[in-house]
């Protein structure tokens, strides 16, 4: 074969390739084109960020019910280095006269049991609960051991929980939460609260990518979703489940071999998600709440669960991963494509980035192809004629220019929310952080797919690859949430 013939085989493939990127482009920025314009016409004005009802009108509106029991979930594998700590503050923080927290330890997990125990020592309403197997399991594993033990609880001190709280240790709750959960379930059957970031450092780009992310998501998507479904997806973190749900989610489970109702999902990384979606259909309500501070308040911030994710990059891709195996792989397989045409549509967008995401190598590769081609040609003075990727009258330019605007609107949206919820000095690495997000987000999703297809083809169980928890030191809690200004 010719070097000529080469030259121009490179061409059409790498030709080929940006076409291909261009169109995938398009498709996913006008998918998430719609939603915000969705957001932005029906939504944004009647709920969420922007309107939120402030606590002192929530407490009337629900008719300032008494408080009643709660039971705060904490699964806690090898947490031994900020469990008491964690759980200290929480419990020094929470403005709640009636709760109790029920933390599940491993029975291989010494260092965690003995940081349960001192707490237990030290609180009367902390109970432990050692799970059956040996850890790590899953996490919905060890919270369905905490459920049960909880209603065994129940029936020894004759007490009734009104709501089942999912946390983990090292949440920041606001010391409203609580009261919040107790008043909103008069409204829904599950209450999920915001969850957001702990501001980081500017150059601290992973940690910082969970800011821009869940500030936008859970401001946005999430309220679309629920208006359009009726559901809102788990957290993880900051999810309220009343009595209601916990039967109706009985019902729909199956008892493991010990009889223990397997009521979050033991086959899926994301049981939060999967039971929400299992829940779709079945008349429990959910909502996702946006609670403004009163003015009478000391605090200025939303009522949100704040934590600190991962700042190391592989530590980043390793809970993505398994967000993605969840959530795109296990919830297809487990869930399939039920309910009507708004509660798959929002599947497909949770899933959509299986296909899409390898636009963004494909994009990449026709680009360092044809900048290869350029040298080639700059270093070779015999050497073909390149042509332009595009001819200047081509109408492949129109989708070029509606990628370039669909980019400008995602860093525009990207801003908006960072600023809405960290100020106006978090916005400079916000650019770069979306770039940072888009590479983590791939290598997750390449990880996801390697280990989806090893399942298929092994039948190998997919193992809980728990993320690594960071608590902020006493320092950074004084500020957590928020104080108002002193009024002269």
């Amino acid at each position: 074969m010719l070097v000529t013939d080469v030259f121009v085989l490179l061409f059409l493939v790498t030709q080929g390739l940006f076409l291909i990127a261009s169109y995938v482009f398009a498709v996913s920025g006008a998918d998430d084109l719609f939603v915000d314009t969705l957001y932005y016409l029906f939504v944004a004005w009647s709920r969420g960020p922007l309107v939120g009802t402030t606590e002192e009108h929530l407490y009337e509106e629900t008719g300032h019910v008494e408080p009643r029991p709660l039971a705060i979930m904490l699964p806690a594998w090898d947490e031994a280095t900020i469990l008491h700590p964690a759980v200290t503050a929480m419990m020094q923080r929470l403005d709640y006269p009636s709760y109790w927290i029920f933390i599940g330890v491993y029975p291989n997990d010494k260092e965690t049991q003995e940081a349960a125990k001192q707490l237990a020592a030290e609180h009367d309403n902390l109970r432990i609960v050692t799970t059956r197997n040996e850890g790590p399991t899953c996490k919905a594993d060890c919270v369905n051991t905490i459920i049960a033990a909880v209603r065994k609880f129940e029936q020894e001190q004759g007490i009734s929980f009104a709501g089942f709280i999912l946390q983990d240790a090292e949440d920041i709750l606001n010391p409203s939460a609580l009261r919040i959960f107790n008043a909103s379930l008069e409204l829904a059957d599950v209450v999920q609260l915001p969850v957001l970031s702990l501001p980081r450092k500017r150059r601290q780009f992973t940690a910082g990518h969970y800011m821009d992310e869940f500030a936008e998501f859970h401001s946005k998507e999430v309220l679309v979703r629920g208006v359009l479904t009726g559901t809102v997806p788990g957290a993880g973190v900051g999810t309220c489940y009343s009595r209601k749900t916990m039967e109706m989610a009985e019902s729909l489970s199956d008892a493991d071999e010990d009889g223990i109702p397997e009521i979050f999902n033991t086959s899926s990384l994301t049981e939060d998600y999967d039971l929400s979606m299992r829940l779709m259909g079945t008349g429990i309500e959910h909502n996702l709440l946006w609670i403004h501070p009163d003015e009478k308040s000391e605090f200025t911030d939303f009522t949100v669960t704040q934590e600190m994710f991962p700042y190391r990059f592989w530590q980043s891709v390793r809970q993505k991963t398994r967000w993605t195996l969840g959530i795109a792989f296990q919830g297809w397989a487990e869930l399939g494509w039920k309910g009507g045409l708004a509660a798959r549509y929002f599947f497909w967008r949770d899933r959509k980035m299986v296909f899409f995401s390898h636009a963004i190598v494909l994009g990449y590769a026709s680009m360092m192809f044809y900048w290869c081609l350029y040298l080639y040609v700059r270093l070779v003075p015999d050497a073909y004629h390149l042509p332009p990727l595009l001819p200047e009258d081509s109408p492949f330019w129109y989708v070029i220019w509606f990628n370039v605007l669909l980019l400008a609107h995602r860093l525009i949206q990207r801003h908006i929310w960072t600023g809405y919820h960290y100020g106006f000095r978090s916005l400079a690495p916000v650019t770069l952080r979306y770039f940072v997000s888009v590479i983590i987000n791939y290598f997750a999703m390449i990880r996801a797919i390697k280990a989806w297809i090893r399942h298929l083809g092994t039948g190998e169980v997919i193992g809980w690859d728990k993320t690594a928890h960071d608590y902020p030191d006493d320092e950074s809690l004084v500020t957590l949430p928020r104080r108002r200004e002193p009024r002269s």
